[in-house]
């Protein structure tokens, strides 16, 4: 028989080294997807409510389920939280809604049914990253080891992603193909495929294409297969011409004279009216962290007609949120700085 002080260093050991390939006695493995309907803590220890980094579920998003504590009417279940380090963690089962992987081609992941349903937007939301701020975040990814000054991202936004909302969805009208919830890595995702053409255009304004992290796969299972008016390369075709046309508009220009340099948020939000009309003002979305510019979100209308000017596209578009930017923030030069 083992010793209690004995047990305690072994499993202290395991910690130590990485071993995770032994399940605790009162866990059971669990394959399956955990829908969060709550924004609720993850824990690392569910008897201690630790939680380093503050953790905490998004509402719509799906986890990877890794076990539960118990068969038979689970209180807990532990989980993927890909952001989070660790990154399995616990969450109450009252946070959500957990789906088996055996009934998960149902389409049964999330309740409303409508919003796993392609053809159904009211609007869309064009997403655009500064890149070099959005690098000092997540300095891991693949994309971020290009440092040259001169290349496309240091000096332009480069594409997130277009997403088609559907306004009684919030922020979860996603995956309506045959993905059904989120993957733990991009690149778990079927690869897509561009003409040579697309790849192209696609690979300049959207820099993990040529790095290989693969959001361009999580972009369009996740969003790009919610629209039905266009095929894989024409929704990627239209979202680069929007991104070209934004840089275009002058707001690449603005970013460029002002790279390390504090810039005060309402003079950028003044420079992109003047540009891409009054309107914009209410309809684009700013996020900042750690005091820079990490992302700009645009909304635009339904009716998406290729080739119709980003200012039209805007006028007539539903108002977005406040933005997380305060008085100030900071225009991030390439290449990681902390």
């Amino acid at each position: 028989m083992i010793s209690v002080r004995r047990r305690a260093a072994f499993q202290l050991l395991l910690l130590i080294v990485g071993i995770n390939c032994v399940f605790p006695s009162w866990a059971d493995k669990t394959n399956g997807i955990f829908s969060a309907q709550q924004s609720c803590s993850a824990y690392v220890s569910k008897n201690k409510l630790t939680n380093p980094g503050n953790a905490e579920l998004k509402v719509g998003e799906h986890y990877q389920t890794l076990e539960v504590n118990r068969p038979d009417h689970p209180s807990w279940y532990r989980i993927i939280v890909p952001n989070a380090y660790p990154k399995e963690r616990w969450v109450s089962a009252d946070c959500g809604q957990f789906q088996s992987e055996e009934g998960l081609g149902t389409g049964a992941v999330v309740k409303n049914e409508a919003c796993n349903t392609a053809g159904r937007a009211d609007s869309y939301v064009l997403a655009l990253s500064w890149q070099p701020a959005f690098c000092e975040i997540k300095p891991q990814k693949s994309e971020c080891r290009i440092t040259n000054p001169t290349s496309y991202q240091a000096r332009h936004f480069t594409l997130h992603g277009l997403w088609p909302n559907q306004q009684s969805c919030g922020e979860r009208y996603e995956f309506c193909g045959e993905v059904r919830a989120k993957k733990e890595k991009f690149c778990d995702y079927p690869a897509i495929k561009l003409d040579s053409d697309s790849r192209t255009a696609l690979a300049e304004v959207m820099p993990s294409v040529t790095a290989g992290s693969c959001l361009e796969r999580h972009e369009w299972h996740k969003h790009g297969t919610c629209q039905t008016i266009w095929s894989m390369e024409e929704y990627y075709d239209l979202s680069v011409d929007l991104t070209r046309q934004f840089n275009e508009a002058g707001m690449a220009y603005f970013m460029n004279r002002r790279i390390g340099q504090q810039v005060r948020t309402e003079h950028f939000l003044n420079h992109l009216t003047a540009v891409l009309g009054a309107a914009a003002r209410e309809r684009v979305k700013l996020n900042c962290e750690q005091g820079m510019l990490v992302e700009v979100q645009i909304s635009l209308i339904a009716d998406l007609t290729p080739g119709k000017d980003l200012e039209q596209l805007i006028a007539q578009a539903p108002k977005l949120t406040p933005s997380s930017c305060q008085e100030t923030f900071l225009v991030d030069p390439i290449g990681y700085q902390q």
